[in-house]
């Protein structure tokens, strides 16, 4: 009878724990709340705060630096390649911007290239809310790319909204 309590009690733990929204708990990751196309959708800005993970040398981007992103989100959560794009603000460059947003719980994977079919590109993790705000980490570069910015690497906290 023992063991039955136990097991019953692990699997109600890691059922909890599954559907949290909390990103450290859940075993696939997870965001906030449910977003809707719509309000994924639209011009953001992320304010960049440099992190101590990767060294940051060699052209990274300064603390405070804002990186505009125009996101087309398709129904699927996918952004629509040909009508999303990211720059660095004031007007710098621009780019294109391909990811997702899984629109069950906001959690946004974005890659942001330095041009279409380039080897450079950075990758913004984190969280949309629908109540238009952005919590989350840019990584330059993104796994299997060369850095965009910084020679050896830089993560920086991005918080974001939408305009």
């Amino acid at each position: 009878m023992r063991s039955i309590v136990t097991c019953l009690a692990l699997l109600t733990v890691a059922a909890a724990c599954e559907n949290s929204t909390d990103p450290f708990i859940g075993l696939t990751g997870g965001g906030g709340g449910a977003i809707t196309q719509t309000q994924a959708a639209g011009d953001w800005s992320f304010t960049l705060r440099k992190t101590a993970t990767l060294p940051c040398t060699g052209g990274s981007l300064p603390d405070n630096q804002v990186l505009t992103a125009h996101v087309d989100v398709l129904s699927d959560g996918r952004l629509s390649a040909t009508t999303s794009s990211w720059a660095t603000s004031p007007a710098g460059s621009v780019g294109p911007l391909t990811g997702t947003v899984r629109l069950s719980d906001g959690f946004t994977d974005f890659i942001m290239s330095a041009s279409a079919g380039s080897a450079s590109a950075m990758e913004l993790r984190g969280t949309m809310t629908s109540v238009a705000t952005f919590t989350g980490t840019l990584t330059d570069p993104a796994p299997g790319f060369s850095p965009m910015f910084s020679v050896g690497g830089c993560e920086y906290t991005a918080s974001g909204t939408k305009a």
